[in-house]
């Protein structure tokens, strides 16, 4: 297992509310992610159970028409 500690905070919505992914494992059949959720609980995920919230840039401000070109 590798664990890998985030430089930069992503933010994430789960299933017990939205927050920040902190650290990010590997293991043999699943990721793992540690968030640090806004209620202040830190919380281990398995990678199904987040998402990634609608911040596309992380905080570069580009718009969703913007990303649309970007990924189309």
């Amino acid at each position: 297992m590798a664990v890998l500690q985030l430089q930069e905070m992503i933010q994430v919505k789960t299933p017990l509310g939205d927050g920040y992914a902190i650290i990010f494992e590997t293991g043999e059949q699943d990721n793992y992610w540690t968030v640090a959720l806004q209620n202040g609980a830190i919380v281990t995920f398995t990678q199904d159970r987040i998402r990634i919230a609608n911040s596309y840039t992380h905080r570069r401000g580009i718009t969703d028409e913007q990303m649309k070109k970007i990924i189309s």
